[in-house]
C-alpha cells in the first residue's frame, strides 16, 4: 500500500530536479560546444573524424581574431551605439511610463494602447520605411542613423508603465506637498525606486542593441562604422570558414554583454520577481 505514495514521490523528485538539470545542460552545451573549438584549428573540428576536445590548446585563434583589421572598432561601435540607445531608451520610456502610469489626461488610455499597438507590429515590416526616413536625412553611415530609430521602443513603455502602477502615489504627493516640482519628483523620488525595473528594460535594451544584425547591415556600410554582429561576418566567406577562429570571435562578443548582465543582476532579478507578484 505504500509503493504508490513512495513511487510518486519519487517520481516527482525526478521531474523537479532532472527537467530543470536537462535544461540546464542544454543551455551551457552550446558554449561548451564553443569554447572547445575555439581552442584549436579548423583542420582538427573539420577533420574526419572531427576532433571535439582540443589536445593542444591553442590562443592563436584569439590573437587573430584580435589581430583582425578594424576588430577593435566594431568593438567600441557595438559598446558605443548600444549604450547610447540604452540610455536614451532608459530616459524617454521611463518618463512616457511615469505619464501613463500616474497621470490622468484626456485620451490615455486610447494613446496607450496606440503605442501598444506598436509591438504587434513585426520589425521587418518596419525596416523600409525607417531606411528611407534615414537616408532622406541624410544619415546613412553615421551614428545618429545607428542609435535613433531603436529609441522607439514600446515594450520599454508598457514594462515602466506596468513598474511604476506599483509606485504609491502617496509618496509621491508628499514630495510635492515639500515643495518639489514634478521633474524633481521624478528624478528624485520616482527613477531610484525604479531601478528593478530600469534594469530589466537596460537589459533587455542593451541585449537587443548588441546583438542586431539587420540595421546596421543596412545604414553601416562603411567598414570603420560596422557593428561587432556585422563585423563577424569576415570570419566566414564562401570559400572558407575558419571555425577556430570564428567561435572565438564569437566568445569574445559576448564577454560585454555579461559583464553589463553581472553587474546589473541583483535589480534585475528584482524587477522580474516584483513583475511577477504584482502582476
Amino acid at each position: 500500500m505504500n509503493l504508490v505514495p513512495k513511487l510518486y514521490r519519487v517520481t516527482a523528485h525526478v521531474v523537479i530536479y532532472g527537467v530543470p538539470f536537462l535544461a540546464s545542460v542544454a543551455s551551457i552545451a552550446p558554449f561548451v560546444f564553443m569554447a572547445l573549438i575555439s581552442f584549436q584549428h579548423t583542420f582538427f573540428v573539420s577533420g574526419n573524424p572531427a576532433r571535439w576536445i582540443p589536445r593542444q590548446p591553442t590562443i592563436e585563434t584569439y590573437l587573430a581574431v584580435l589581430e583582425t583589421p578594424n576588430f577593435l572598432r566594431w568593438v567600441f561601435n557595438s559598446l558605443f551605439v548600444a549604450s547610447a540607445v540604452t540610455a536614451m531608451v532608459l530616459l524617454i520610456q521611463s518618463m512616457a511610463g511615469y505619464v501613463f502610469a500616474k497621470k490622468e489626461f484626456p485620451g490615455r488610455e486610447l494613446l496607450f494602447i496606440l503605442i501598444l499597438s506598436g509591438i504587434m507590429i513585426p520589425r521587418a515590416v518596419t525596416v523600409i520605411p525607417a531606411f528611407f526616413i534615414v537616408k532622406d536625412l541624410g544619415l546613412l553611415n553615421s551614428y545618429p542613423g545607428l542609435i535613433l530609430p531603436p529609441l522607439a521602443v514600446p515594450l520599454g513603455v508598457f514594462l515602466m508603465r506596468q513598474y511604476m502602477q506599483t509606485l504609491p502615489s502617496e509618496l509621491l504627493d508628499a514630495s510635492r506637498i515639500d515643495g518639489c516640482s514634478e521633474l524633481g519628483t521624478f528624478w528624485r523620488i520616482v527613477l531610484p525606486l525604479s531601478k528593478p525595473g530600469l534594469a530589466v528594460l537596460g537589459i533587455y535594451t542593451f541585449m537587443e542593441q548588441w546583438r542586431d544584425f539587420l540595421w546596421p547591415l543596412i545604414v553601416a556600410q562603411k567598414d570603420a562604422l560596422k557593428t561587432l554582429p556585422v563585423g563577424l561576418s569576415v570570419f566566414h566567406t564562401e570559400f572558407r570558414t575558419d571555425y577556430g577562429v570564428q567561435m572565438a570571435a564569437v566568445l569574445l562578443s559576448i564577454i560585454p554583454f555579461l559583464i553589463v548582465f553581472l553587474f546589473f543582476q541583483r535589480y534585475f532579478i528584482k524587477g522580474m520577481t516584483v513583475g511577477a507578484l504584482k502582476g
